[in-house]
Order: C-alpha cells, then structure tokens, then sequence
C-alpha cells in the first residue's frame, strides 16, 4: 500500500503546477480584461514570476504584453 502512495506523489515534479491557461487554449490575452491580469500583479504593480504563478513561457509572454499594454493605456499603475 505504502508503495502505491509513492507511484502517486511522484506522477508530477516538486513544485511544478500546471499552466492554468493551457488546458483552456488560450490565445490571445486582452488589455482591458482587468480580472484575468490581476492574479499575474502583486501589490507594488510587478508582474509575478512564473514560478510562483505556474505559467508556461509562451502563456507569461503573452501575459507580459498584455499588461504592459495595459499599463500604457493607464488601466493598470506602472508601479507603486
């Protein structure tokens, strides 16, 4: 039984998370969708690492540029 319990812990990395934005297939991010950038901003306005979000480099990238987009559009604060 104990052997089980291990197959199962080890099925993925340590600290590995999956991209939230792979398995819905997204495709584009949208500057003006304020609810969806605001988990990927900490308080001072930076944007989160992918390593403590858990998103992949093409979704982080398309991320970036979304909020950078924002930001010049004054829907988000550069920084506090």
């Amino acid at each position: 039984m104990a052997h089980k319990k291990q197959q199962q812990q080890q099925q993925t990395p340590p600290g590995h998370k999956p991209c939230p934005f792979c398995g819905t297939e997204v495709k584009y991010f949208d500057y003006k969708d304020y609810p969806t950038l605001k988990p990927y901003i900490d308080y001072f306005g930076n944007i989160r690492k992918r390593y403590y979000t858990g998103v992949c480099l093409k979704h982080q990238k398309m991320l970036k540029t979304a909020i950078e987009r924002a930001r010049f559009m004054a829907m988000l604060a550069y920084r506090k």
